[in-house]
Order: structure tokens, then sequence, then C-alpha cells
């Protein structure tokens, strides 16, 4: 393997620790509440409860088996439980989060084919769209990790929502960028900052420094407009 390729393989892993989270347990585990309580107002409240009950024991098993990758017992445990949400609870969004852990933990081990086999599963199950937004940007990370460039673009591109656009964007950045085209990663990255600046959204450092790699600054903060000016000098005078 490569230096540029084992660089690829340690953002990938440090993407899927979400920004130095331990454990992929708090944005999961968020989502997993959210649709979860979404899910139970208009589904049988036992089922949605076992769900619940199954996936909080899949949670403890991935943290014994974080804090001791050889507890053979905790790996055992983990699989067992989401084999159990898949089979059970497939509709639940318990199930898919379950798919999102596994695919973290194949991710750790360098395993990127059942990587994409989880976060490919999870989008058949059609989850609520913030887990489907999830498990499509990590596929995408999987696949370009893999040298899949094409299909991780393929995917990228079916994404519309305006919410999503400065990710998807920074993300066909790096994957432009590691396919050496950089003329495309510039476009990308632009679109990316563009995309912030029209939800007036802070500026990202780590897109910044991605920006500098390609040879190409990000274009200033878009200036207030007249309306907004006058109202400015308004309140001075």
């Amino acid at each position: 393997m490569s230096q540029h390729d084992e660089e690829q393989v340690e953002n990938l892993k440090r993407f899927f620790k979400d920004y130095g989270t331990p454990i992929l347990t708090g944005v999961v585990l968020a989502l997993a509440v959210f649709a979860g309580w979404k899910y139970w107002n208009g589904q049988k409240i036992e089922s949605s409860t076992k769900a619940a009950n199954v996936f909080q024991d899949m949670l403890g098993a991935v943290q014994r088996s974080h804090m001791n990758p050889a507890d053979k017992v905790a790996s055992t445990d983990v699989q067992r439980y989401a084999k159990t949400l898949r089979e059970d609870y497939a509709k639940t969004p318990f199930a898919a989060s379950a798919g999102l852990l596994l695919a973290r933990q194949a991710v750790d081990r360098n395993d990127f084919k059942e990587a994409e086999k989880q976060l490919r599963w999870v989008l058949e199950q059609k989850p609520e769209e913030s887990v489907r937004i999830l498990a499509s940007t990590r596929l995408a990370r999987v696949l370009t990790a893999d040298k899949k460039y094409d299909e991780a673009l393929a995917l990228l591109s079916k994404e519309s929502d305006a919410g999503f656009k400065p990710t998807v964007e920074e993300l066909k950045g790096d994957i432009y960028q590691a396919q050496g085209k950089i003329p495309e990663a510039q476009k990308a990255y632009l679109a990316a900052v563009a995309a912030l600046q029209d939800r007036d959204d802070e500026r990202r450092p780590l897109l910044e420094m991605k920006m500098a790699d390609v040879g190409v600054a990000p274009p200033e903060k878009k200036a207030a407009g007249k309306d907004d000016k006058a109202a400015t000098e308004s309140k001075s005078s």
C-alpha cells in the first residue's frame, strides 16, 4: 500500500470516528433515539421497545469490544444483537443504526468490503433522511478508500438536498483529489464553500486546508446586501 493510500485509509477512519468521538455512539444513538421516537408514534410500542432494548445491548457489547478488541465474547454479542435487529426489527431505525455500527467496526479492521455491505443494507431499508444521508456519505468514503471512485461519485450525484450540499461537495472534492483530478477537486471545494456562504455558516478550517492542497484559496465572504447595509448604517446613525 502506498503512502497516499495509507493516508486515505487513515482519513476514512478519522471520518468514521465522528471528529474524535471514541466510539460511534454519539451520532448513531442520537439518530436512533430521534427516529425511534417518530417510529413509536406509528407502530406498536411493544415491538419498538424490544428493538430499542436489543440496540442498547448491542451498544454495550460494542463498548466492551472497543475497550478490549481481544474480547471475543463481546464481538460475538455484537454480531448476535445485530442479527436480531436485522431479522426481527429490520424496519425500525435501530436496525439501520446497528448497520452503521457494524460498518464502523469493519472500517477499523480495514475490511472495506464488509463496510460496504453493511452500508448498502442500511440504504436498502430506506431509513429516515438523516440516517440515509449519513450512510450514503460514509459509503462514498468507503468506496473511495477501496478506489471505487466512479461508484462513489455516482452515489453522491444522487444527493440533491441543499442542506447537505457543503458536505457532499467537499466529499466530491476529496474523491477528485484522490484521483489526481485537481481542477475538478478545486471546483467541488469551491462549491462547498459557496454553499456554506449561502447558509451563512462558519468556515471550515479543514476544508480550507484541503483547498490549499489543490492550490485554490477560499473566496471572500459575500458582502451584505444593500438592505442589510442600509440597516446597519441606520443603526449607527
